[in-house]
């Protein structure tokens, strides 16, 4: 049986950066919206769109010819049936509003002439949170496609993708939130506090999605055509499994969904100490973004295709 090898850690980690800039930037910008506070938003609004920036590079350096890459853009006749093409259009889109938005609310373009215009800002950012979701789903479009591979032709790789990439956006902004909170003075702290409280119960919810899905998905794929059960018996039993198990569903899941768990339901006393306090979700964040990496890679290490080597 041919497992593909042409997809390897580059496009991982395209797929998992890109997941995490869209996530963080839909969330970024609801958090703008429910709170109304931008101090923190504007910054993990930035840094969201710095993320698909650099995950677009290691798609570019994919390519073998990232020299070429522009022609994706410069052909007379765009084909809007691929999914690159596609893909390339929603990232582009994605950058350009999302530069729009940051650029509008975070101070340190102020010298811009339009910083500051709240009306663009509203726009842009809607829309910025709009493509953000949908470079999200892309991720997993993208590879979702490919009939051969039966493991990645189905909806439910998706809706996993979705699940992840939300939950490490959540992480970029839990993570923006402490770094400013920490430099804050102190009377503020306890607000920074209360975010990271805030988003550590939408990451825990994201979490529980994400497992049911990938528990639903696996179930579908055991019972599914034969190259995609290998595939699960590989994740379960094989090479594969210690990145999978260990990584996946252990570090990257279990764990930090227990960690934010205690950090929701603990103590919630000198709220000015933002950095011990919200040292539990910070290092959950640092293992859903590990288990989120490992889990774009094994999903394109496993993927076996329904073409047989001969005898």
């Amino acid at each position: 049986m041919i497992f593909q090898d042409a997809w390897g850690w580059y496009i991982a980690i395209y797929l998992f950066l890109g997941g995490m800039g869209g996530g963080g930037m839909l969330a970024s910008y609801y958090l703008a919206k429910k709170a109304n506070d931008i101090k923190v938003t504007s910054k993990a609004a930035l840094l969201s769109l710095i993320i698909v920036i650099v995950g677009t590079l290691f798609l570019i350096l994919d390519l073998g010819r990232p020299d070429r890459f522009y022609l994706v853009f410069m052909s007379p006749k765009l084909n809007f049936g691929s999914m690159i093409t596609i893909g390339s259009m929603i990232l582009t889109i994605f950058m350009i509003f999302g530069a729009l938005y940051v650029t509008a609310i975070n101070e340190w373009f102020k010298f811009l002439p339009w910083y500051g215009n709240k009306k663009l800002a509203d726009i842009t950012g809607f829309l910025a949170a709009a493509f953000g979701f949908l470079v999200t789903y892309y991720t997993g479009v993208l590879i979702g496609v490919v009939r051969q591979i039966p493991i990645w032709h189905t909806p439910a790789l998706p809706l996993l993708f979705v699940a992840s990439a939300l939950s490490t956006g959540v992480v970029a902004v839990m993570w923006t939130n402490v770094a400013v909170g920490v430099r804050s003075p102190p009377a503020e702290r306890r607000y920074h506090y209360e975010y990271c409280v805030m988003l550590s119960k939408w990451d825990s919810a994201l979490i529980a999605i994400e497992l049911l899905i990938l528990f639903t998905y696996m179930g579908m794929m055991i019972q599914g055509p034969l190259e995609a059960a290998v595939a699960v018996n590989r994740l379960l039993f094989g090479d594969l499994s210690m990145l999978f198990l260990g990584g996946v569903v252990l570090m990257g899941l279990a764990i930090p969904f227990l960690l934010e768990y205690a950090h929701i339901m603990g103590e919630h006393g000198e709220t000015e100490k933002i950095g011990a306090k919200c040292l539990m979700p910070v290092i959950a964040g640092i293992l859903v973004v590990v288990g989120g990496l490992l889990l774009r890679y094994v999903v394109l290490a496993v993927g076996a295709n329904t073409v047989f080597l001969p005898p």
